[in-house]
């Protein structure tokens, strides 16, 4: 369920993973067009105090430089207008008796203001605790097609 969730964001659903924060969703290259590695989401959302527009790359979790651990993981980069990566992320998760557990690390760049990682760090628990709140209804409607 959760490795379906992220190539099958779109605007609506952006919107319920994190109603107060995030503020768009699109796709500028769709998982359909390249499959899952190399698709390229653009979203705008509040972090801390501030308002950022990111370009994240999905990413092989093999070659990103933070250790996966856990048996699903969603990598990605956060990539300039060239392409290049400034920042990175994984999502990493596996079952347990009582649902998932998620480990989301995050390598972003030094000269960035504590603040800032302190924003992300908040509003990354805040976004993986909705998940349960509205995933498990998602999926069972449209989980079994990607849309």
């Amino acid at each position: 369920m959760i490795d379906w969730w992220w190539d099958n964001i779109n605007e609506e659903r952006y919107s319920l993973w994190h109603p107060k924060d995030h503020k768009g969703f699109k796709w500028e290259v769709h998982p359909k067009e390249k499959g899952h590695v190399g698709a390229v989401h653009i979203a705008e959302e509040d972090i801390g105090e501030a308002t950022v527009t990111l370009r994240i790359r999905w990413e092989d979790p093999k070659n990103v430089p933070i250790p996966v651990t856990m048996s699903h993981a969603v990598a990605a980069s956060i990539i300039d207008e060239n392409g290049e990566p400034i920042a990175w992320l994984v999502h990493q998760y596996e079952a347990t008796p009582h649902g998932a557990k998620m480990l989301s690390t995050f390598k972003i760049p030094a000269m960035l203001p504590e603040e800032f990682a302190k924003g992300l760090y908040k509003h990354c628990q805040e976004e993986m605790g909705n998940l349960p709140k509205f995933l498990p209804e998602l999926y069972k409607k449209y989980g079994r097609r990607q849309d």
